[in-house]
């Protein structure tokens, strides 16, 4: 047949659409491409369920109330639902009145989950950050929550890793460019993994000539899976606490040491934060401030006496760490002996704080600090909760590295006294605060949510606080449930968060008198 003769009317076609919107294609001209969703509220990403949830919500009569409710926890991924009665006294004691939550919008009071991990909570994450953020420049700095100006005292930024367990993938940059600010982004070329290397027992060559990325997923993994040293890897991070503690006391004998040649007394003050590595262990940041003594105030934050240098102190921190090490408790898995425990052996990377013509930067140190807190396993490729048998059984992998040490923890922590390794193994072993300090190095998380409170209580009115306010309000509350009752309130209620954020972000730009951007309002449901 000639093309003269073909049919005018397609004999099998495709039919796209419905009703009478409905399109007629011939065969080879049928759309590759799905249509784009007819829905306005699909076509910007929103599940139909979800903007139906948030309607119904937005268009109630006490949705203006529900929304002050819970302004507080608007930007929370997962909020306590808490519920039961408030009971407010006077101030001789005797109950005025008692409030229940049973009259207020969904009958629950709503808390922030206050988890510190921006992978599970971005906003908690956030709060827990910048109060890590003002602890450490406060204690840093002075001038500020009762402490006194602090530029005069020695301060030591340190950073104190674990020995090596078995050759790993590594990324080694030897000069950064002059325009490289982020190391965890960075983009310089790194050297060679491992240019030379034998061939394990096991037939693996311990060789890579790849310059890695920062982004290689094989960073930290181990050549050999079977040669690497699992049991001594996890049994490192299960006893990190009690040798951080150890070199602490051994700090404090060769500060004393030290007064005592010089005729001075002496006390350090310091803040960690530890952070885990690509390869499952963690390493250890740290400030150290040195403080002199005033007999006449023995409380009295003063500087060390003059006599002490940046170096002596230095040294006292660098001998410290080199000494202490011991053997763990024993394991029937390392033949009825223990492990022995202690640092890496390439030594401590110190740098100098307040030293003057020092290139530190204090600000841009104390957020380097500040950002590990809301980290947690991340670098290694993965993030797990508490774990039990059918969850190691799911997770632990062993073909993997991460599989390989969660199952190493699950097996170590069925022996008496290694139990912990068991409750951690979602951390590889490791169970320690994220970070802890000193008492006198600076104030606490407590005094930072009190501070929070006041502000609330007092409607940003704080010199108007009696403490005894804080004792006429006595909760009776009880835990309701987690999370937003519905995927829609998590909508509104984050959509108003972000409003909110963002306008108070253009005031701040006006307070600068820098032009504002334009604030983007939420769609309206």
């Amino acid at each position: 047949m000639s093309s003269s003769t073909l049919p005018l009317t397609p004999t099998t076609t495709a039919v796209v659409g419905a009703g009478e919107n409905a399109e007629t294609y011939w065969p080879w001209a049928t759309p590759t491409q799905k249509p784009a969703p007819t829905n306005r509220d699909a076509r910007l990403g929103f599940d139909p369920a979800e903007v139906a949830t948030a309607r119904r919500r937005a268009r109630s009569s006490d949705f203006p109330e529900w929304l002050d409710h819970v302004s507080g926890v608007a930007a929370c991924t997962r909020p306590i639902r808490l519920s039961g009665q408030i009971d407010v006294k006077n101030r001789d004691g005797s109950l005025m009145h008692t409030i229940d939550t049973a009259s207020m919008p969904d009958g629950v009071i709503y808390t922030p989950c206050g988890n510190r991990r921006a992978s599970v909570c971005p906003s908690c994450a956030e709060v827990y950050r910048r109060d890590t953020f003002q602890i450490i420049r406060a204690g840093l700095e002075g001038n500020r929550y009762g402490l006194p100006p602090l530029d005069q005292h020695i301060a030591i930024f340190l950073t104190a890793t674990a020995p090596s367990f078995g050759h790993v993938h590594h990324r080694v940059v030897k000069t950064h460019a002059a325009d490289c600010r982020s190391r965890d982004r960075c983009t310089c070329r790194a050297s060679i993994c491992r240019p030379f290397g034998k061939t394990c027992p096991h037939g693996v060559e311990i060789r890579c000539t790849a310059r890695h990325k920062t982004t290689d997923p094989i960073l930290g993994a181990p050549f050999c899976l079977d040669c690497y040293d699992y049991a001594g890897h996890v049994a490192w991070n299960h006893e990190a606490p009690e040798l951080w503690r150890r070199t602490v006391q051994e700090a404090d004998r060769e500060l004393a040491r030290l007064g005592k040649r010089l005729g001075v007394t002496l006390r350090r003050r310091y803040v960690k934060v530890y952070e885990f590595q690509a390869r499952g262990l963690i390493h250890y940041h740290a400030i150290f401030r040195l403080d002199g003594y005033h007999p006449d105030c023995p409380t009295a934050i003063v500087p060390a006496d003059q006599a002490v240098s940046r170096e002596m102190f230095a040294s006292v921190l660098e001998d410290a760490f080199r000494r202490t090490s011991y053997t763990s408790a024993p394991h029937p898995a390392n033949g009825g002996k223990g492990w022995h425990i202690g640092w890496g052996p390439k030594g401590l990377d110190l740098k100098h704080i307040n030293a003057p013509g020092g290139d530190t930067n204090m600000v841009k140190l104390t957020g380097y600090l500040a950002k590990y807190v809301t980290k947690s396993t991340e670098a290694t490729g993965a993030t797990h909760r508490r774990l039990d048998d059918l969850a190691v059984e799911l997770h632990a992998d062993p073909n993997t590295h991460v599989g390989r040490m969660i199952r190493t923890c699950w097996d170590l922590g069925d022996t008496d006294g290694w139990h912990r390794l068991r409750r951690y193994a979602h951390q590889y072993g490791h169970g320690g605060h994220i970070t802890t300090k000193s008492r006198g190095f600076s104030v606490t998380y407590g005094f930072k949510r009190m501070e929070r409170t006041i502000w609330r209580r007092t409607q940003g009115y704080p010199h108007l606080w009696d403490d005894q306010e804080a004792d006429l309000v006595v909760y009776r509350l009880g835990y309701e449930a987690t999370g937003w009752i519905s995927t829609g309130d998590a909508l509104l209620a984050n959509s108003a968060a972000d409003a909110a954020r963002r306008r108070a972000h253009a005031l701040d730009l006006a307070d600068l008198d820098q032009p504002a951007p334009a604030i983007a309002h939420p769609r309206a449901v």
